[in-house]
């Protein structure tokens, strides 16, 4: 197992007390016909001791178990200010762990409930890493252990959403013996990509809060994630070692990816699902809030389905479950949801249109006419935060039958900034209606007012990866930079994450370009923001012959023929 470089990216943890951790306190005791074991001390094979909690039902021996693996303490719940706007419905039982199954549910259908502090992190010894090969044995580990405990039937199931899903993917690639299945919800599987260098521009609020509140409390040191990026800024072996080997998983799996959640985990999921090796798998694609979502009563049913045919061998309807499950977003929270038979749909085929700066519409065809547009990131505002204000360029489609989308998004533009040797492009897609307004969606866990879609480029790493690439979805290699020509414009081809949307006649997509972020929100929100960029000239696009600017819809035409029939959706 390789280990994470040593260099400087290690540093003293935070003590957990600042973390609200409660103290290392061993006990047991039963509590409603649960048994509740705190700081139960697990040790892995180098010798290092990991604590965790479990639940199970008391007095009852041959239990399934869940396994939900995380670095934000399993006793911790969820923070307020993300609460605030999730929606769960009903409240959670007091307790409940954040982002992990609520194991008074689960114990009282007959599971136990194992929550795990990592290596290094809170109480467990050692050193702390993230999304490492060693994380990913120590998780194969914890396995091992849960399926051989005297209360276990030596099936053991993986639960949770972000990184408990993350963690789902590292160790299902090791493959444990007792591991029997995975339900991911809402998980990165890359993190340069998608997370750390979105396009190849330096994120820095979201994985600021992951980087500074969420993690790094423990006893011993733990990995300087902020320097090894810093350190790393193009892609090398530092992240080669941590790229996920999703192609290794083989139990059955039941992921679950929410199009609300663009900019964070929407693409990953779908690339998990894509690559995963597993013969029986599972998608569901939603519109809503992760948390509300996978929390909903009828959703964690969904799930019990899911877990008690492959850890308790019960004959029940999974067999009727579609290989995949679609909602096309219409408004927030409602829209047709269809059975398909793949990810991307079956039906689908990308639809060319074409960039007009001229009058600022997608046509049909190229525009006979060559033109420019254009905006001048020097002049979007910094304060509080940046962002691109009136600094952008649109351009509009208004659909004149109803037209569903469904899958990965591209586009291609022709870009120069006279005099830089580089610059950033931000890009979203938008719904609106009819009477000319935004419809909002729901954004991350907890937020309503997001766009349909986000993409990102930095000119410099305009470069595509031909193994990964197509028109339809270009991948940029990340190797090297590639400055500016001096004169003249350069093809930009851009990745805009997947997406699902239903439009009725008279509604429009509107396509938005700028040279900061689009939309914004304040710093104390985890949500993606870009504060170090390489704009220093004004942006001009080209459009029209000689410089044909295309963007590629997926357009589904058709449906799986068994249970296609469009229902709206509901919490």
């Amino acid at each position: 197992m390789e280990a994470v470089p040593e260099q400087d990216f290690f540093i003293p943890a935070k003590p957990p007390q600042a973390g609200g951790y409660p103290g290392f306190r061993p006990a047991a005791w039963v509590e409603d016909g649960m048994r509740c074991e705190r700081d139960v001390a697990v040790e892995m094979r180098d010798g290092t001791v990991v604590y965790v909690d479990v639940y199970r039902p008391e007095g009852v021996a041959d239990v399934p178990v869940l396994l939900a693996y995380g670095p934000y303490g399993k006793h911790n719940g969820f923070p307020p200010i993300l609460a605030a706007g999730a929606d769960i419905e009903p409240p959670l039982p007091e307790g409940t762990r954040f982002e992990a199954p609520v194991a008074s549910y689960w114990v009282g259908h007959g599971y136990a409930v194992v929550y795990a502090d990592p290596r290094g992190t809170w109480w467990s010894e050692g050193d702390a890493t993230y999304l490492s090969p060693q994380e990913a044995e120590d998780g194969h580990d914890l396995v091992e252990w849960a399926g051989t405990q005297p209360w276990s039937n030596g099936k053991v199931g993986m639960s949770g959403v972000s990184y408990l899903a993350m963690t789902q993917y590292t160790v299902a690639a090791t493959r444990p013996p007792h591991l029997a299945a995975i339900n991911p919800s809402e998980g990165i599987s890359d993190v340069y990509r998608e997370s750390m260098f979105q396009g190849g521009i330096l994120e820095t609020q979201f994985s600021g809060h992951l980087t500074g509140e969420l993690t790094g409390y423990g006893r011993g040191r733990i990995e300087d994630v902020l320097s090894g990026l810093l350190a790393h800024p193009l892609l090398d072996e530092y992240w080669d070692s941590r790229a996920f080997q999703l192609e290794k998983i083989e139990v059955p799996a039941f992921f679950v990816c929410s199009m609300g959640n663009h900019g964070t985990h929407t693409r990953g999921t779908l690339e998990a699902y894509r690559r995963a090796g597993s013969v029986q798998k599972w998608l569901d694609v939603h519109g809503r809030k992760e948390w509300r979502y996978y929390y909903t009563p009828r959703n964690v049913e969904r799930q019990r389905t899911f877990f008690d045919h492959f850890l308790k061998g019960t004959d029940n309807d999974l067999s009727s479950w579609p290989p995949v499950r679609v909602e096309y977003r219409d408004r927030a929270e409602t829209g047709p949801v269809r059975a398909e038979t793949a990810w991307p749909p079956a039906g689908l085929h990308h639809r060319i249109y074409h960039l007009d700066a001229l009058t600022g519409r997608l046509l049909p065809a190229t525009p006979s006419q060559a033109a420019t547009t254009g905006y001048d990131p020097a002049k979007s505002p910094t304060e509080p935060y940046r962002h691109a204000g009136d600094q952008k360029s649109v351009f509009d489609l208004t659909f004149d039958e109803t037209t569903d989308l469904a899958g990965p998004v591209s586009l291609t533009l022709w870009a120069e900034s006279p005099g830089a040797a580089d610059m950033d492009v931000f890009v979203t897609l938008d719904k609106i209606d009819t009477d000319g307004n935004r419809v909002c969606y729901p954004l991350v866990a907890y937020l309503d007012d997001g766009p349909l879609a986000y993409g990102w480029m930095r000119a410099s790493r305009r470069e595509l990866d031909p193994d990964l690439s197509t028109p339809e979805r270009p991948v940029q290699a990340h190797r090297r930079d590639l400055p500016l020509p001096e004169n003249g414009p350069v093809r930009l081809d851009i990745e805009i994450w997947p997406i699902t949307a239903h439009f009725q006649p008279g509604e429009s997509l509107r396509l938005t370009i700028a040279g900061a972020d689009i939309y914004r929100w304040p710093a104390e929100h985890l949500v993606n923001g870009h504060d170090f960029l390489n704009n220093t000239a004004e942006h001009i696009f080209h459009t029209g012959t000689g410089h044909d600017a295309v963007l590629r819809l997926p357009v589904v035409t058709a449906t799986s023929p068994s249970g296609s029939a469009p229902q709206q959706t509901g919490s």
